[in-house]
């Protein structure tokens, strides 16, 4: 990790971009609470390099992570709802662009079906890319038996 120093220069950085756009309220600690956040990750880091299961590589990138969502900025709802709207029509749109890649694949389905097969099903009729009906006949029979078919309530 970086040292309290650096980490505190970022801050300032983050604070004064802040400060010059008039949003100074979108901070979402005060300095004092930065310092004290930091030392909670560098603890953190510490006990994880003592007990944990996780490689270096892993407990860097969530110190690093942690530290990026100290310096996030705050968002109105307002903000927080148009951007869940903007991406769930991006999501949409990749979605239909994969429908004649998924209709080649449903061609090549065979049964007995692999659990891979069954995801990929699951997922493509709960994004409503394919209807069960688009299925063949063997492959639905085996499909509507499976948990992933209870789960989407048809």
């Amino acid at each position: 990790m970086k040292s309290n120093q650096e980490y505190l220069e970022i801050f300032n950085l983050k604070k004064k971009e802040l400060e010059e756009r008039g949003e100074l309220w979108r901070m979402r600690v005060s300095e004092d609470e930065f310092i004290v956040e930091i030392e909670k990750i560098r603890r953190y880091g510490i006990e994880a390099r003592k007990n944990s299961k996780l490689n270096e590589y892993h407990i860097q990138r969530s110190e690093e992570a942690q530290v990026y969502v100290l310096l996030m900025e705050k968002s109105t709802k307002e903000e927080m709802i148009e951007q869940a709207n903007l991406i769930s029509k991006q999501a949409e749109e990749e979605h239909k662009q994969e429908i004649e890649s998924i209709l080649s694949s449903l061609e090549k389905l065979q049964t007995p079906l692999k659990f891979r097969d069954i995801i990929n099903i699951y997922r493509w009729i709960f994004r409503k890319q394919i209807s069960i009906e688009m299925l063949p006949d063997n492959v639905r029979d085996e499909f509507v038996k499976t948990k992933h078919y209870e789960m989407l309530n048809i």
